[in-house]
C-alpha cells in the first residue's frame, strides 16, 4: 500500500466542509458498479470520516505551504480499489501529521473517527509518500465474508 499515484477509481476534492458528501457519492457509484452494495453503507461512513480529518488536519497544519508532486495543498483525494474481496480507501491530504486513534471523553464534541474507522476495516493505517502530504488508508471487507 506504498504506491501515492492516484488509481482510475479517484477524486480529487477541494478543502470545503461540503467534500465528505462528494466522497459518499463517489465511494457509492463505484461500489454499486462493482456489485459491491454489500460494503456501501459501511464505505460511505468511513470515506467520510476520513475525508472530514484530512479536512481538519489541513486546517490545523501547515498543509498549505506543503509541496506535493501529484496534487494541490488545497485539495484531496479519494481513492478505492479492489483487492481481492476487500476494497481499499484511500485519502490524500498534503499534512504530514499523522491520524492519531484516541478514545475521546463521553463529553467530547469530536474525536470519534477513527474509533470508527478502526472497528468497521479490517486494517487501517497511513504512509508518507516521498512526493508529500500523506495517505490514510482502510482495507474493508464483507462481514459475510469473514
Amino acid at each position: 500500500m506504498t504506491d501515492v499515484t492516484p488509481g482510475k477509481h479517484h477524486l480529487e476534492l477541494s478543502v470545503f466542509p461540503t467534500s465528505p458528501y462528494y466522497a459518499r457519492v463517489h465511494v457509492q457509484r463505484v461500489l454499486e458498479g462493482w456489485r459491491r452494495d454489500d460494503l456501501v453503507e459501511t464505505a460511505q461512513l468511513v470515506i467520510s470520516e476520513l475525508v472530514s480529518n484530512a479536512i481538519k488536519a489541513h486546517a490545523s497544519s501547515s498543509a498549505a505551504t506543503e509541496a506535493a508532486a501529484h496534487a494541490s495543498p488545497e485539495h484531496i483525494w479519494v481513492d478505492l480499489y479492489p483487492v481481492e474481496e476487500a476494497v481499499v480507501l484511500r485519502v490524500w491530504d498534503a499534512s504530514r501529521t499523522p491520524p492519531v486513534l484516541r478514545v475521546p471523553d463521553l463529553d467530547d464534541e469530536g474525536g470519534r473517527g477513527l474509533c470508527l474507522v478502526d472497528l468497521l476495516a479490517r486494517s487501517w493505517g497511513y504512509y508518507r509518500p516521498a512526493s508529500g502530504g500523506k495517505i490514510v488508508w482502510c482495507k474493508l471487507v464483507s462481514i459475510s465474508m469473514e
